[in-house]
């Protein structure tokens, strides 16, 4: 049974580990979004300050903005997190993807109001994400890094893949039980970060990697932060806090395989070879860590301080979990034709997209802004 521990004790831990480490952009129809209302300490309110991000047309048919959410969530962020370790990356791309998947990974019937403010929730974690590393390789370069980095502008045409692939996941949430149950089979094997088993498998090489060979020359990686084995299929575990969720669905993954009548052994198997689901993994492992090797300067992290070697882990690390739970509840769900379960995974899929797309935008936005955190007097 994973040892779990509180907010507070990770925060702390992650401390002293330290000491001891994805045309012309449409704004929000808001503009820029100061002063958001936040959480209170005593007669105190935090703020986060968003920058212009872009939200075009096409996003605007799948997501919604909700500030008064975003709201409560900061609030609920200042009042968990200890004022030294806030920080509005850690909030946006590590906390609002935990409410968004402890929610979105329960077991549902089709319908779902909330859908398009969660994955606006996830639009923002994944952009301002991918802001955020751009952001630390140009403070922190290494000799061979390109300088000025290359980059440019989102474009709505940048997002058409992300919102045609968030709108094929939710036809399938919102169809028959048949096609919830398909869609969640089919999302465990795709094109590379996009099949479920390559997502984990290469983000959980890269995570490797950068806790390994890659870590940076003077910060230092915690113990154990993350272990796994790139054969044993979405096995991964971790240092840190896991979302409740993934302990769940490793359960019924477990059970599931050895129910009698279920497809378990024939999805992970698939057509064998290079398509069974441990070799995808596999593939995906060795991709991520040779992406992320230190000899590719575009991505080389060597020079990175410890607070952000810190921040890029535990982003990374709850990326992961997000992904490793949805793929162990689509395989969960398409072995025993659980059709409620089936549309826990299309669901969070669904999510998982702008989470890595947007992130992938951010990264090469030579225009985006880094959200700040204030505190305001009621």
């Amino acid at each position: 049974m994973h040892n779990y521990i509180s907010r507070r004790a990770f925060f702390l831990g992650a401390m002293r580990a330290g000491a001891a480490g994805l045309a012309t952009t449409v704004l929000s129809s808001t503009g820029v979004l100061h002063n958001i209302a936040a959480a209170q300490s005593q007669s105190r309110r935090l703020q986060i300050n968003l920058p212009p991000y872009p939200f075009f047309d096409n996003l605007k048919t799948v997501m919604s903005e909700d500030q008064e959410l975003l709201n409560r969530l900061v609030s609920d962020y200042a009042r968990e997190t200890p004022a030294a370790f806030q920080n509005p990356i850690d909030f946006l791309s590590r906390y609002v993807p935990v409410y968004v998947f402890e929610k979105t990974l329960r077991p549902s019937e089709p319908g779902d109001p909330s859908l398009p403010t969660l994955l606006w929730l996830m639009h923002l974690a994944g952009y301002f994400g991918g802001v955020w590393l751009r952001d630390a390789f140009i403070r922190f370069p290494v000799p061979g890094s390109p300088n000025p980095r290359p980059g440019f502008p989102p474009t709505e045409a940048g997002f058409t893949s992300v919102v045609a692939r968030i709108n094929a996941a939710l036809t399938a949430f919102n169809g028959n039980d048949a096609e919830a149950i398909a869609y969640a089979e089919a999302s465990l094997r795709g094109a590379q970060l996009q099949g479920l088993t390559d997502n984990y498998g290469y983000n959980a090489g890269y995570l490797d990697q950068i806790l390994t060979g890659s870590k940076p020359t003077n910060a230092i990686a915690p113990v154990g932060y993350f272990i796994y084995h790139e054969t044993l299929l979405f096995d991964g575990t971790y240092a840190v806090e896991e979302i409740r969720a993934l302990d769940k669905w490793r359960k019924h993954a477990q059970q599931a395989a050895s129910r009698p009548g279920s497809r378990y052994a024939e999805i992970v198997n698939g057509a064998g070879g290079a398509d069974a689901l441990p070799a995808i993994q596999s593939a995906g492992v060795a991709r991520g860590k040779a992406t992320w090797q230190p000899q590719n300067v575009f991505l080389a992290i060597t020079n990175f301080d410890q607070p952000t070697y810190d921040l890029l882990l535990v982003t990374s690390a709850y990326f992961l979990q997000c992904i490793q739970a949805t793929g162990l509840a689509a395989l969960a769900a398409s072995a025993v034709a659980n059709a409620d379960w089936a549309r826990a995974a299309v669901r969070s899929n669904a999510m998982a997209v702008p989470y890595g797309g947007s992130y992938g935008i951010g990264l090469f936005d030579n225009t985006g802004q880094l959200p700040t955190f204030t505190w305001s007097d009621d």
